[in-house]
């Protein structure tokens, strides 16, 4: 049995349907092989959700604990509350200006005003610069 096929039948069997399967095919392969930019987007979406932002009155916090390692020898009765005098340097830094009160080797109370820059580092601890006590 002879098929007879009519001339554009002919060639959309014989060109267009293999060369559209190539396509295809080569398409799905040049995509698995090529990174995926999409991804990567995404990655970085990802580890910018990880980044910390810290606020002015976790950098008061974390001032108190600083307060506290230097004046480890006196009783510390309170500290100031307000984070009003907490300056933003950065994302991560922050200049403090509070008081703390605490009772001297003498008995009695006294209140110091302090200055000091706060820097948090990436697995969330802090350090302080700059620590000044003014009278």
């Amino acid at each position: 049995m002879i098929l007879y096929f009519k001339k554009e039948e002919f060639i959309i069997k014989l060109f267009i349907i293999p060369t559209i399967c190539i396509t295809i095919v080569l398409g799905a392969i040049l995509y698995t092989l090529h990174p995926n930019d999409s991804s990567q987007i995404t990655t970085s979406k990802k580890s910018n959700e990880n980044t910390f932002y810290f606020h002015k009155s976790e950098a008061l916090t974390a001032s108190y604990s600083i307060i506290n390692r230097r004046l480890r020898s006196s009783t510390i009765i309170s500290f100031g509350e307000s984070d009003k005098d907490v300056r933003i340097v950065n994302d991560s830094t922050f200049t403090v200006i509070n008081y703390v009160d605490w009772i001297n080797h003498e008995g009695e109370n006294k209140r110091n005003y302090y200055s000091c820059t706060v820097i948090f580092s990436h697995n969330c601890k802090a350090k302080a610069r700059n620590l000044v006590f003014m009278e």
